[in-house]
């Protein structure tokens, strides 16, 4: 191994509880709850037969040793729901986007220099650490999005009544064992749930990026570079959920296969709301992801004919769903006033 490639892989390591730095976690993580709070009660959802549905929310900062993600349902008549992000995933995101404010390390995003602060208020952090506080938050509204997609799809309703599972958990599952065809189920939710919280993640990103397009606190050089950090941002995930779940890939598709799910909601994100763009975003994405798979050792996601042939091993999702007529648990949801 040579020097670079010891550099590269420093980037993934065990947390370690600094008190100081945990304050400054808890912080974040209390900025993300009630941001999220605050999104959904901007979201009138409900069951098909238009009964009104309640999504609570945790952003724990309390069991570090906890590795766990999930979604459940509480209560049935009334239809009451639960997502949870544990610590032990919390913070393990928050020392993985340390990666990007390590000093003298430019490999990742050489260009952060050339970005602008464009916020009195963060002119004490350096521009590393504000990239860094950002592929943050990206991280864990990943994860807070997938299970809220789990319960909005209807997969949390299907499975507690259909297969008697009461939780979707983003990492216990895979130490479960199911027959082939719920296997399959789940698989197929999994990828549906990724391909959702794709595309509202790359919504708050765009929007996150304020009216320029070029970004609100921070501003980048130009868009390219804005996309090159999400897609940076969402590598780092996959190379964490790669250490934990050593790519067992029993329910959830292997880090690298997720990767290109939630580019291609990129894809599709910009095809409806940014057709303008599309051509030239998501080609410079996908040529980013290559680039960021190989910084960041994420197995299988930088040779372009392994890519293809994990976009055809995912064919299957559509047609699973609709024999197992899951949209008939799907809730509807819609946009109202915000709550004073």
């Amino acid at each position: 191994m040579n020097p670079q490639d010891s550099k590269k892989l420093f980037i993934i390591q065990a947390p370690e509880y600094d008190k100081k730095f945990y304050e400054y976690f808890e912080q974040l993580c209390a900025q993300i709850e009630a941001h999220f709070n605050r999104i959904l009660s901007f979201l009138k959802i409900s069951t098909y037969k238009g009964e009104p549905i309640v999504i609570k929310l945790v952003v724990d900062v309390f069991n570090p040793e906890k590795i766990s993600a999930y979604a459940e349902r509480i209560s049935k008549e009334p239809y009451v729901y639960r997502a949870t992000m544990n610590a032990g995933i919390s913070y393990r995101l928050w020392t993985v986007s340390r990666t990007f404010a390590i000093p003298d390390y430019d490999d990742v995003l050489p260009w952060i220099e050339e970005c602008k602060i464009n916020d009195e208020r963060l002119k004490n952090l350096s521009k590393k650490d504000i990239i860094a506080n950002y592929a943050f938050f990206i991280g864990c509204y990943y994860i807070l999005l997938h299970e809220i997609s789990h319960i909005v799809l209807g997969h949390v309703d299907y499975l507690k009544d259909e297969m008697n599972i009461g939780h979707l958990d983003e990492f216990q599952d895979e130490k479960q064992e199911y027959s082939s065809d719920k296997l399959r189920i789940r698989k197929a939710f999994e990828a549906e749930a990724d391909r959702q919280a794709g595309q509202w993640l790359v919504g708050f990103f765009e929007n996150s990026l304020g009216y320029n397009g070029l970004g609100g606190y921070l501003l980048f050089p130009s868009r390219m570079h804005a996309y090159e950090f999400y897609v940076c941002a969402i590598m780092a995930v996959f190379r964490l959920m790669q250490d934990l779940t050593q790519r067992k890939g029993l329910i959830h598709p292997k880090p690298n296969e997720r990767l290109y799910i939630l580019i291609g909601s990129l894809s599709e994100y910009f095809k409806q709301n940014l057709p303008h763009e599309h051509d030239a975003i998501f080609l410079h994405v996908v040529n980013s992801c290559l680039e960021a798979g190989e910084k960041f050792f994420v197995v299988d996601s930088f040779d372009p004919e392994t890519v293809i042939s994990n976009s055809h091993n995912l064919a299957f999702i559509d047609d699973l769903l609709k024999k197992a007529n899951i949209r008939s648990y799907q809730h509807k949801f819609e946009l109202v006033s915000p709550t004073k």
